[in-house]
């Protein structure tokens, strides 16, 4: 049975690859610049990570620490025995980037007693990144990415946790997955977004009058029903286009009658034509 949070999953389309399999010691403390988001699995030690633009972060059990977004950060032993740890390079899909990612937190950290559910998966992750050679970890990333996914989820019912409800503070996507109304229209949105999807359709979904549909989706989500079908089928549009698919079949393909349309809106949204972006 679907729950409002795969939502979270069918957005994703997150992939990872293991970069480094090892200890880690004390003087390894510069700050490094990371292109896409990252995962560092602390497996033993006590480890501090430094930030750039915040307080050190200490670890002294082991715990998963994910970076979603790009970004400047050093993770190093606090004493002389060394951090044992997995780090990989994590990277999502565009419809994920445009509407999802902001609602993530610049750093997320969980205690590895908090990913009993997927514990065996964890082991084996750890197991095959290190008995791997760097060539051969395909089946690493595949464990990574099996453990980011439920790392969403890890998020979504923490923030309604402790929030009180859907309602009470969690921020984006995650509030809208755990409301039942706007998660239907967002699902409708996700599933029909080729199809001419107007606001009384989408209010229908959701069961509530246009109005108050348009509060509610807005308050939850941050932007309206409309922009943000616009933003989803713009990301879908980004991801065919890297595939070169043409521009036209791009078009037809993400709800827009002509091409002259869909190319006025993609440069509106992203800043410049598609042709311009695929290149």
């Amino acid at each position: 049975m679907t729950t409002p949070h795969d939502l979270l999953f069918e957005r994703a389309a997150s992939a990872a690859h293991v970069v480094f399999v090892g200890r880690r010691c004390a003087s390894a403390n510069l700050l490094h610049d990371y292109a896409s988001g990252i995962l560092h699995f602390v497996r033993e030690g006590h480890a501090r990570i430094e930030t750039a633009g915040g307080p050190p972060i200490e670890l002294d059990r082991p715990s998963l620490v994910f970076f979603p977004r790009a970004g400047r950060h050093a993770i190093q032993s606090v004493d002389e025995s060394g951090v044992e740890l997995v780090c990989a390079i994590t990277r999502f899909s565009e419809p994920f980037l445009q509407t999802l990612g902001p609602a993530f937190p610049e750093t997320l950290v969980v205690p590895m007693e908090e990913l009993a559910p997927i514990r065996y998966a964890v082991e084996a992750f750890f197991a095959e990144a290190q008995a791997a050679p760097p060539e051969g970890r395909q089946l690493a990333d595949r464990l990574c990415g099996i453990v980011l996914a439920y790392l969403l989820r890890h998020l979504a019912q923490r923030q309604a946790g402790q929030s009180g409800g859907p309602a009470q503070g969690c921020s984006g996507i995650i509030a809208a997955a755990s409301d039942q109304r706007i998660a239907g229209a967002m699902n409708a949105i996700h599933t029909s977004f080729d199809a001419a999807l107007d606001l009384a359709t989408l209010a229908r979904v959701a069961g509530m009058s246009r109005s108050r549909f348009v509060e509610h989706f807005k308050r939850l989500v941050g932007t309206s029903p409309h922009n943000y079908l616009v933003n989803y089928r713009i990301g879908v549009a980004q991801q065919l286009l890297a595939s070169r698919v043409p521009v036209k079949t791009v078009a037809g393909r993400v709800g827009y009658e002509t091409t002259a349309s869909f190319v006025r809106k993609f440069k509106e949204v992203v800043g410049v034509s598609p042709g311009a972006w695929a290149k």
